[in-house]
């Protein structure tokens, strides 16, 4: 007759286990709340043509509008419509911050530049060029020259005061001086680059890959589980041939 008994040292067996598994656990919440996060821009109310601001000819403020303090980082979304009998578009400002410290991705900083269109599934970081603070150089069109359409899956990069950068997807179209925002979204850790959304026109940024460290510790709990299960069952069958002997 076989006879079965707990093996002694079974409690600390389970703690060893314990041991395993918490570092798993910790490994995984060490890999993953170090990780950047894409935080979405709220443009409800605002994705109509010219975000639905009433067309000047004028002066400030008739024809402008703005989506403000976004991120709680002190940028404003300027956008202008038909102000001064020409000024259309929308400019990424800082709150009476002066320079170049925050703003939106252009070919310079002149009234002359344009603001420069960014592609699907493109980065835009430290390295991506030129952000100008100036709502002039950003309009899509001043009194001086107009930028060129921007089609689908077309998006103007920028820069926030506090050094995060982020992305607007729009629609601009020339011939009738109309934009439209599609989507807009910031990545919240200073100095990290955002890719732009893959494609399709839909606004959803790119689905992160696992982090490396959550994957390794998933690996290692795994491990660390079948390596504890084989011990038991060597450690029960040495025992029950030394009780049936």
């Amino acid at each position: 007759m076989k006879i079965s008994r707990k093996s002694n040292g079974g409690a600390a067996r389970r703690a060893r286990l314990a041991a395993y598994m918490a570092t798993g656990v910790g490994a995984i919440g060490l890999g993953t709340s170090s990780q950047a996060a894409v935080v979405s821009i709220d443009l409800t109310g605002y994705t109509g043509d010219n975000m639905g601001i009433a067309p000047g000819p004028g002066s400030y403020p008739t024809g402008r509008g703005a989506i403000n303090n976004f991120g709680g980082s002190g940028t404003v979304l300027n956008a202008f419509n038909n102000v001064y009998g020409s000024f259309t578009g929308i400019a990424v400002q800082s709150m009476g911050a002066g320079g170049t410290s925050v703003g939106t991705l252009t070919t310079g900083n002149t009234g002359f530049d344009t603001p420069i269109n960014v592609g699907a599934g493109v980065a835009i970081g430290p390295s991506s060029g030129n952000f100008a603070e100036g709502y002039l150089t950003a309009l899509f069109k001043n009194n001086v020259r107009s930028a060129l359409d921007f089609g689908p899956n077309s998006f103007l990069g920028f820069r926030t005061i506090a050094g995060q950068y982020g992305y607007i997807e729009v629609l601009w179209t020339a011939s009738t001086s109309t934009f439209k925002l599609v989507s807009a979204a910031y990545e919240s850790t200073p100095g990290v680059a955002i890719q732009t959304p893959g494609g399709g026109g839909g606004g959803g940024g790119a689905v992160p890959e696992p982090a490396s460290g959550a994957v390794v510790a998933l690996l290692m709990g795994g491990t660390a589980l079948r390596q504890w299960r084989k011990k038991r069952r060597d450690q029960e069958t040495a025992c029950d041939e030394s009780l049936a002997s």
